[in-house]
């Protein structure tokens, strides 16, 4: 969680690097968001993966700021894959809508 809270960071004070290397980072990303939890599992790993997927919608989030990664073909394909899988859609939506408040509040700070 911690490493897609600094990818997050990074693309926002280095867009430019980020977007060099935003091939390598969206495998990652895919993968965590993907990943199944077995149907034995207990409790705390279920909470361990909805946090992990949390994290890295958070992150692609940050990436689609970037300017001209929508140009990019791999997070394109990750965010149709994102929007045609009903849970994924509904868990970036609502980080969407949190960093939107987020950004607004910042915005009346400053």
């Amino acid at each position: 969680m911690l490493t897609y809270l600094m990818v997050a960071r990074v693309s926002q004070l280095c867009p430019g690097a980020v977007l060099q290397k935003l091939d390598k980072l969206v495998e990652p990303l895919k993968l965590t968001c993907t990943t199944k939890v077995k149907a034995n599992s207990v409790k705390q790993e279920y909470e361990k993966q909805d946090e992990l997927k949390r994290s890295a919608m958070r992150a692609v989030a940050a990436l689609m700021n970037i300017p001209g990664a929508d140009k990019h073909p791999q997070l394109n394909e990750f965010l149709t894959q994102i929007k045609s899988t009903p849970e994924l859609a509904n868990l970036f939506e609502s980080i969407q809508k949190d960093s939107g408040d987020n950004n607004a509040q910042m915005m009346d700070l400053s």
